[in-house]
C-alpha cells in the first residue's frame, strides 16, 4: 500500500529559519573558548564578560538571586566576584540562557493558550529539572545536563516562527491537536505530518556549533528506546543524558511549570527509570519542586 506520509525539506526550512532566529552572540563562543581551558583564569574569563555589558550586568543580576546565592548575605558587585562564586560552567550556562532567551521574545498571540514565554519557562523549568536530576543520581556532568535541558524544545521555537514566516497555523494546529486528544505535541506533529521539533532543533543546535552531546538530547527526547536512538552509543553518558531530559520533561509538564504546547507527557517507562537507577519518584520530584520554585525568580530577571 502506498504511503500518504508527507515529505518535508527540513534543509530549506533551516535556511527559512536562520532569517530570524539569532545565531548565539560572539560572547557565547569567546566563552566556551576559553572555558574549556582548565588552565584559564578568572581574569581571562572576566575580560570576555566585560566586552558584552549588557550580558555582564544580567549576570550579575542572575547572581544575586537566591536561585545562585543559595543562603550567601553578600551582594555580588562585580564580575570577577561572580565567576568565583559560581564557578566557569555556571557562568557558560548563564550566558547560553540569557542568549537562547531571546530567540524567544516575540509577541504573545492573546487567543491562543500558547506563548513563547510560556515555553521559555517550559525550557527553564527543564533545565534546572534535569540538572537536580543529574546531581540526585551523582552525575559529574549536571551542568550539561542544565544545558541540555534548557534547549531541548529549541525546535518548537523554530516551528513557532515558521509560522509567522508563512502566516499559517500549523504549529497552532498542532498544539490543539494535542489538546483536544490529550496527546502530547510531538505525537501531534506526526499526525498533523508536520515538521518534527525534535529534527529541526538537532539542526539548529548543530548551526550554533552545540556539542553532540546536547545535539543528541535535542534529537532524540522523544525516544525512549535507546535502540533506535542513531549514532547514540547504548549505556553512554549521553544515552543517560536523553533518559534523564525524558524524566525532566515528564515532570515539569506535570507540574504545569510553563507551557510547551500540550498538557499530556508520556510518563517514563519503568525500564528507561531503572537504566538510570531511579526507583524512589517522591524524594527525586521533592527535589525538582524546590529547584522550580527559586527557577520563578530567575525566570522574573531573565523577563526583565
Amino acid at each position: 500500500m502506498q504511503s500518504n506520509r508527507v515529505m518535508i525539506d527540513y534543509e530549506y526550512l533551516i535556511s527559512q529559519i536562520q532569517r530570524n532566529l539569532p545565531t548565539l552572540p560572539v560572547i557565547v563562543n569567546e566563552l566556551t573558548n576559553v572555558l574549556e581551558n582548565p588552565d584559564n583564569s578568572t581574569q581571562q574569563v572576566e575580560d570576555v564578560m566585560v566586552s558584552d555589558q549588557a550580558i555582564c550586568m544580567k549576570i550579575l543580576r542572575v547572581a544575586n538571586t537566591s536561585f545562585f546565592r543559595q543562603g550567601r548575605s553578600e551582594k555580588v558587585t562585580d564580575a570577577n566576584e561572580a565567576i568565583g562564586m559560581l564557578g566557569f560552567e555556571k557562568i557558560k550556562n548563564m550566558v547560553l540562557t540569557t542568549s537562547v532567551f531571546k530567540a524567544f521574545s516575540t509577541q504573545e498571540r492573546a487567543e491562543q493558550k500558547f506563548s513563547l514565554e510560556g515555553l521559555w519557562k517550559h525550557s527553564l523549568g527543564v533545565a534546572a529539572a534535569s540538572r537536580s536530576i543529574a546531581k540526585h543520581l551523582g552525575k559529574s556532568w549536571h551542568e550539561t545536563a542544565y544545558t541540555c535541558g534548557l534547549v531541548h524544545d529549541i525546535g518548537k521555537v523554530a516551528r513557532f516562527k515558521l509560522d509567522e514566516d508563512d502566516n499559517d497555523n500549523k504549529f497552532l494546529l498542532d498544539s490543539q491537536t494535542a489538546l483536544d486528544q490529550k496527546i502530547n505535541f510531538f505525537q501531534a506533529e506526526l499526525i498533523n505530518q508536520t515538521p518534527r521539533h525534535d529534527y529541526l532543533g538537532y539542526l539548529i543546535c548543530r548551526h550554533w556549533g552545540l556539542s553532540g552531546a546536547v545535539e543528541g538530547v535535542v534529537r532524540w527526547h522523544h525516544e525512549s528506546n535507546p535502540e533506535l536512538r542513531q549514532n547514540v552509543q547504548t549505556g553512554s553518558d549521553e544515552s543517560d543524558l536523553i533518559d534523564l531530559v525524558i524524566v525532566a520533561n515528564w515532570v515539569v509538564n506535570k507540574m504545569q511549570f510553563g507551557f510547551s504546547g500540550h498538557e499530556s507527557p508520556d510518563a517514563p517507562s519503568d525500564a528507561l527509570l531503572a537504566r538510570l537507577n531511579i526507583f524512589q519518584l517522591d524524594n527525586l520530584i521533592e527535589g525538582i519542586q524546590r529547584e522550580l520554585e527559586v527557577t520563578e525568580e530567575f525566570c522574573a530577571i531573565l523577563d526583565s
